[in-house]
């Protein structure tokens, strides 16, 4: 496994395979048409995944790396409070409504009852990877004197969880989802409302 080729291999393999979920749902897609996809044989698929619920398990993964690393490569430190939960609410917004993300939960919550590994992987991979990276944040924030004291994560449940709901659904459910400039006002209230909130008084 360790080779290049091999590893090579594995790559292409996983990346057919992600764009036939994405399209066609995990019923959707079987090992004979991968393989007919990219070439091959079956015993490359069993080879790397074991079988077809190992092959979508490491897509998960990947796409869940793929899909939070602009929320795990921000620099807020050097910004304002303000500043800071805007870089964060517009990274993870552009993140939440991008077509692959909203591709990628789709397949998950569908296939859940059947593969609640999977669904974890994903769960822990993406959001809570968006929780933890404002966890972080705001723990220190907390010890720069930027915001009063309070529970981290709590906090960054709340204020990613009040940018979520309405956009997310529509483009769950292929509904038209407001334009950059509805994004933007929601954006800006939800930090009036949280800056009030947590900002030290007379900031």
């Amino acid at each position: 496994m360790n080779q290049p080729r091999q590893i090579e291999k594995r790559k292409a393999i996983i990346n057919a395979a992600t764009e036939m979920f994405l399209e066609s749902g995990y019923a959707g897609v079987s090992v004979d048409g991968i393989i007919a996809q990219i070439g091959g044989s079956k015993r490359t698929i069993y080879k790397y995944f074991g079988d077809k619920d190992g092959l979508f398990a490491a897509i998960v993964e990947q796409l869940c790396e793929e899909i939070v690393t602009p929320l795990t490569h921000m620099d807020l430190k050097r910004l304002s409070l303000q500043e800071a939960l805007s870089t964060i609410a517009h990274t993870f917004l552009e993140v939440l409504l991008s077509p692959r993300t909203i591709a990628l939960h789709r397949l998950i919550v569908a296939e859940a009852p059947r593969a609640p590994a999977s669904a974890r992987t994903f769960f822990n991979a993406a959001p809570a990877t968006s929780y933890r990276c404002l966890t972080e944040y705001f723990i220190w924030a907390d010890g720069a004197g930027l915001v009063t004291p309070g529970d981290a994560h709590a906090r960054a449940i709340l204020f990613l969880d009040a940018l979520t709901g309405d956009f997310q659904l529509r483009s769950l459910l292929g509904l038209e989802v407001p334009g950059r400039v509805e994004q933007n006002r929601l954006i800006d209230e939800a930090i009036a409302v949280f800056m009030k909130g947590i900002a030290p008084t007379g900031d």
